[in-house]
């Protein structure tokens, strides 16, 4: 059975985690039984994820005197001395799993690479080198990737993005970034976000909506993912945040004047540390007494959060996956984007006139936007079913790209070992 070991993967993040899915699924439908060993970053060690596929997964949110430890190992075994013994308990098993890997997959999800990561960039890198030192075959599973502007990581991240056998990302915004890093030389492939290769039907409203609130599944539905977003960098980060705040307000009043709205706040983070539950309830707090709303339950898996997205009849979206979740079920929408990520799905589809810029979001544009979508919701869904199927398809070439990797090392192993 093969093994593969995913490592620098993002937690807490329904986003996160339905790329994670998704990619998960796909191997298993190209390899048929494999084993995979996940390294979770949780800062809420009480959560943890439950997959359809053999999934052991292992937290890398420990103790410093353990990373401590493991330095003092990785030291030692740059002179080919392996200290085992020198690792803590819960850093033992994930030395194991490198060993016993077949492919190493840096996921798909939250990259860590970059100067929006920089403060804790170099422990996810310290785990691309332990694949290096093991002699794995390296993975980039569609991530997003930079901008590189540090002077000081900028070399670092030559040298180990270079280690890996196969790049991939996920929007052509990313793959210009890392070319500009690496030298156009490189070969970078471009396909699309991890979660894409995965359809879902939707909820059944009746279903949703039960006894008292059953009137509720008459009413034109609004999926809303609002991010409460920090503007890290910005000299003026508080006022950024107000300006953000009534825009977002502006246009969920403005939908509920031209329709008979039910919004669906759904939350992306959740969990003890990093919930975003508490920002949507005050959001809705602020709209008009008259506006129909309610915060979708925290707990809600990335499935079902598709799901509620693909049953609505409009999204808003200011996080990249709920932007993906919505276009992917037919639901047209606005995506008001932080990272070039979202801008770089958005022209994927065709459709960036719907994508502003989370540091500009006028109100008036946002609006004409959402008039744009109300009155040409029918043919935006037609050019979705022209688009969405060939962008699934490129989604799912990269797990044909991991798999053709995996074969062809193994391959080379048995050639060596006739060799021999």
């Amino acid at each position: 059975m093969k093994h593969i070991l995913i490592i620098n993967q993002h937690g807490e993040n329904r986003g996160d985690e339905a790329a994670m899915r998704a990619m998960l699924a796909g191997f298993r439908e190209e390899l048929g039984d494999v084993r995979f060993t996940l390294l979770y970053q949780f800062k809420d060690r009480s959560l943890r994820l439950s997959f359809r596929e053999q999934v052991k997964d292992l937290p890398i949110v420990l103790p410093p005197l353990d990373y401590m430890r493991a330095l003092l190992y990785s030291a030692t075994n740059l002179v080919r001395i392996d200290l085992k013994s020198v690792l803590s308990s819960a850093m033992r098993p994930i030395i194991d799993a490198y060993r016993s890997a077949d492919l190493v997959v840096s996921a798909p999800g939250g990259p860590y690479f970059g100067d929006i990561y920089i403060n804790h960039e170099i422990v996810h890198w310290w785990y691309v080198w332990l694949a290096i030192r093991f002699n794995k075959p390296l993975f980039l599973y569609a991530p997003s990737a930079g901008p590189f502007e540090s002077k000081l990581m900028n070399p670092i991240r030559r040298r180990l993005y270079k280690k890996f056998d196969v790049l991939v990302t996920r929007e052509e915004i990313s793959q210009k970034f890392l070319q500009d890093l690496l030298g156009e030389q490189t070969k970078v492939h471009v396909t699309a976000d991890s979660a894409i290769q995965q359809s879902f039907q939707p909820l059944e409203r009746s279903r949703y909506f039960r006894g008292e609130r059953a009137t509720l599944a008459d009413k034109f539905l609004v999926a809303v993912s609002l991010n409460n977003y920090r503007y890290p960098g910005a000299p003026n980060p508080g006022q950024l945040r107000e300006e953000y705040n009534r825009s977002m307000l502006g246009l969920i009043e403005h939908l509920a004047r031209r329709k008979d709205c039910h919004f669906l706040l759904v939350p992306q983070l959740y969990g003890a540390a990093h919930s975003d539950a508490p920002f949507l309830l005050e959001i809705g707090a602020k709209l008009s007494p008259d506006v129909s709303f309610e915060v979708v339950e925290p707990e809600t898996d990335s499935d079902t959060q598709r799901r509620l997205f693909a049953m609505a009849d409009l999204h808003v979206a200011s996080r990249y996956h709920p932007a993906i979740f919505g276009h992917m079920g037919y639901t047209p929408g606005i995506c008001i984007y932080y990272e070039h990520k979202a801008l770089g799905f958005m022209k994927q589809l065709g459709l960036e006139r719907f994508a502003f810029d989370i540091r500009e979001p006028r109100l008036d544009r946002l609006c004409q936007a959402a008039d744009e979508l109300l009155e040409q919701r029918e043919q935006i869904i037609a050019h979705l079913g022209q688009r969405v199927p060939a962008l699934q398809k490129r989604a799912r070439r990269t797990t044909d790209l991991a798999v053709e990797l995996l074969k062809s090392r193994e391959a080379a192993r048995r050639v060596s070992g006739l060799q021999k």
